[in-house]
């Protein structure tokens, strides 16, 4: 089998987005996505259904900047929302439900998702969790593998300033980011490995499928990866904020780090590989403490607190973000530096109230709010 890479102009953005379904008068998780999904069903391929009844994607556009990305998004999103409210549902954006049990899902009837279930067994069947998927348009297979292997360092960099998920079945679990931990239960998913180049990723992918390790190449659940289909790389790492804001800034800050590392593909610059168990520890640091811990610098050398390491990040993309014009959108990530994340918040309202639903609240609230506060100047113009 032969894996072509279809090249997209570079740096355009996709962005996916997994909502949580929530009944209106329980605040507990509803298995309704048929039901909200046979309203929209209308609306093309902008929503679609996941793993669980519970989950509902949306779907951007492909988007030149930006500012159609934001505009689009909100327009999608406003429109689930009504759907959702005819079916008695509410939507909220955050990677773990505070208290609904996995037990108490149910998964979507189709056959991939039987042949999942029926292959993974309780992996699959406790995963009760909500993620957030940025793709940004990439020239060449060797460029995109290029870009791959230098943004892996800076994975607990995006899931750090994402965290959102720090309660698992009513309790609370003591990580910013207890959604990492149930998606590395997967046979294909974590931090993926070094690639030489194209021809290198491609052969692990034919050996893959040859030895039916995975029946499709949508199974292997990395937390960076290609997408030869889309001519993308997609960062799959992080939790979903809480608001679109704050996903549109994660977005810009990815947009801009692959736009330097493509400039250094053209370059030539060559590679300088940090050892794998850095990524590793560093991302369960991101994952135990969001940005309250430290991670350790790329050559092992010593340790650095992660803000001033997300800092350190943004310096070396400003340029990009300022050729983009994107550098206002940079600047929500150092909004989430100064008051936290969407984990931190919700850790604030449980402890000012003791209730799990008041944090149900709290999330849709805000999620509710900045949706309807509209996109900037730009409205949908541009998107593909």
């Amino acid at each position: 089998m032969t894996v072509h890479f279809r090249d997209s102009k570079n740096f355009t953005l996709g962005v996916e987005l997994e909502l949580q379904l929530v009944d209106r008068a329980t605040l507990e998780l509803t298995q309704k996505s048929t039901e909200v999904l046979e309203l929209l069903k209308d609306r093309g391929k902008s929503f679609k259904p996941e793993l669980m009844l519970s989950n509902l994607e949306v779907i951007s556009r492909v988007c030149p900047d930006l500012v159609a990305a934001e505009a689009d998004l909100k327009k999608k999103v406003a429109t689930a929302m009504e759907a959702a409210a005819a079916r008695g549902v509410i939507l909220c954006s955050a990677s773990t439900h505070p208290f609904s049990r996995w037990r108490d899902q149910k998964v979507t009837d189709d056959p991939r998702y039987r042949r999942l279930l029926d292959s993974l067994q309780m992996v699959a069947r406790r995963f009760n969790i909500f993620g957030l998927h940025v793709h940004v348009g990439v020239a060449g297979g060797d460029r995109c593998i290029f870009i791959m292997k230098n943004l892996l360092y800076y994975m607990p960099h995006l899931l750090a300033i994402s965290t959102n998920s720090p309660f698992w079945q009513g309790e609370d679990s003591g990580l910013k980011s207890y959604r990492t931990k149930v998606f590395e239960s997967l046979p294909t998913a974590g931090l993926p490995f070094y690639f030489h180049d194209w021809s290198d990723y491609t052969r692990l992918v034919r050996n893959y499928l040859e030895t039916h390790t995975i029946e499709s190449i949508r199974e292997l659940w990395w937390d960076i990866r290609p997408h030869p289909d889309f001519g993308t790389i997609e960062v799959r790492i992080c939790d979903i904020p809480t608001t679109i804001g704050e996903t549109i800034s994660i977005a810009a800050l990815i947009q801009a780090m692959v736009a330097r590392f493509s400039a250094d593909y053209d370059a030539g610059v060559a590679f300088e590989r940090p050892h794998s168990a850095i990524i590793r520890e560093n991302k369960w640091r991101a994952a135990r403490y969001g940005l309250e811990g430290e991670f350790i610098l790329e050559d092992g050398s010593a340790c650095v607190p992660a803000k001033k390491a997300v800092e350190m990040l943004l310096d070396s993309v400003e340029p990009h973000a300022l050729a983009f014009g994107s550098s206002e959108y940079l600047g929500g990530i150092a909004d989430i530096l100064d008051r936290g994340t969407g984990a931190d918040r919700q850790l604030e309202v449980w402890k000012e109230t003791g209730d799990l639903r008041a944090v149900v609240e709290d999330v849709h609230r805000r999620f509710a709010e900045d949706v309807g506060s509209g996109g900037r100047d730009g409205g949908e113009e541009g998107c593909g």
